[in-house]
């Protein structure tokens, strides 16, 4: 290559940096904000009334790296649900599950939890689960994951029992079918010392010290996952007022969750009432449970009601209005999480909530 190649490459790394919040900010305003529940039932019916469609995604040209949201309408029965009978899948990723209509359970790493409409379900990380409808009619879900986040970062590892050809672990063995760490089964006969088992000592200096808890960080962590709670029963839910409006905290660190992206929370808006207005540096995707109105995001009106999915631009003052006669309801997943993890998280408020 030749040097004055090797000077452009450098100096296009170099401007990159500078440059890029500003193109950020273009990408911010040019990518789509808004998804019709109406036409995306439209492509379910079309594809025979069941089955997952992508509500927002960055591969459908919305601009989020770390939140994937969907909704999944699935058959009846043991089997009618995505074909799973034994293992279901796992994933390594944060995964949160709001229940719209049906009954069943799910059988989460060994655990059988009952679930009805309203009620979530935060999946821990690399778990096996499967779900089981027990009604007469399909059940229907909206869920949100950090697949892009995992992927975008080259960890991301999915295994389904229906696609065992696909598998990086779960063919090894019982035991790394049964660990929620990847690689956390492996015989130190095939690979020398990767079990990860620590070999703290107390005369240890303090490089040594840190290192082990390097090497103890995934044993301990797989005991987080399976501390870690499960299950929101909608009937359980306690909203509190706060300046942007009535909230109930779903799925959150610091309320015994074990996730490290993504945070979920419901708002209600009365009718003819307004949420507050605020602006976060960091991602946020909305799905439309109940009720109808608007949002101002950014100074442009976006429209919806029940079925409808936003995503939020990054740094957008957004503020929300109810213009029905029922009490809207939102169901808001962020990378949130993620960013306070970072360091990095920002939220401002403007004008509060009129309850």
């Amino acid at each position: 290559m030749a040097l004055s190649d090797i000077d452009r490459m450098q100096e296009a790394i170099s401007l990159g940096n500078v440059k890029f919040a500003k193109e950020e900010m273009e990408r911010r305003r040019q990518a789509p904000v808004h998804v019709s529940g109406a036409e995306a039932s439209a492509y379910r019916e079309s594809k025979g009334g069941l089955g997952i469609v992508h509500l927002i995604d960055p591969k459908l040209g919305f601009n989020v790296r770390s939140i994937r949201l969907w909704v999944n309408y699935a058959g009846i029965g043991e089997e009618g649900w995505e074909g799973w009978v034994n293992l279901g899948h796992r994933h390594l990723i944060d995964a949160v599950i709001c229940i719209l209509q049906g009954h069943g359970y799910s059988i989460i790493d060994g655990v059988r939890y009952d679930w009805g409409p309203g009620d979530f379900m935060c999946v821990p990380t690399f778990a096996w689960h499967r779900h089981v409808n027990l009604g007469d009619e399909p059940v229907a879900y909206v869920a949100g994951t950090s697949t892009p986040y995992s992927q975008s970062i080259g960890v991301s590892i999915h295994e389904d029992e229906r696609y065992p050809e696909y598998w990086v672990f779960a063919q090894k063995s019982e035991e790394a079918r049964t660990t929620l760490i990847p690689g956390g089964a492996e015989a130190p006969s095939v690979i020398p010392g990767s079990q990860s088992v620590s070999e703290f000592r107390g005369d240890q200096g303090l490089a040594a010290y840190l290192y082990e808890q390097q090497v103890d960080f995934a044993v301990a962590e797989e005991k987080r996952r399976r501390l870690g709670r499960v299950v929101v029963r909608g009937s359980d839910l306690e909203f509190g007022q706060t300046r942007m409006g009535s909230l109930a905290y779903i799925i959150d660190s610091r309320l015994g969750f074990n996730t490290k992206v993504m945070s979920t929370v419901l708002a209600e808006i009365p009718s003819g009432k307004r949420s507050g207005a605020h602006r976060h540096l960091y991602e946020e995707v909305n799905y439309v449970l109940s009720g109808e109105g608007y949002s101002i995001i950014d100074d442009r009106r976006f429209d919806w009601k029940a079925g409808d999915a936003l995503s939020i631009p990054v740094f957008a003052w957004h503020q929300y209005f109810n213009t029905g006669s029922e009490p809207v309801r939102i169901l808001s997943h962020s990378n949130r999480a993620a960013m306070e993890n970072m360091g990095i998280q920002v939220t401002q408020q403007g004008e509060p909530a009129d309850y």
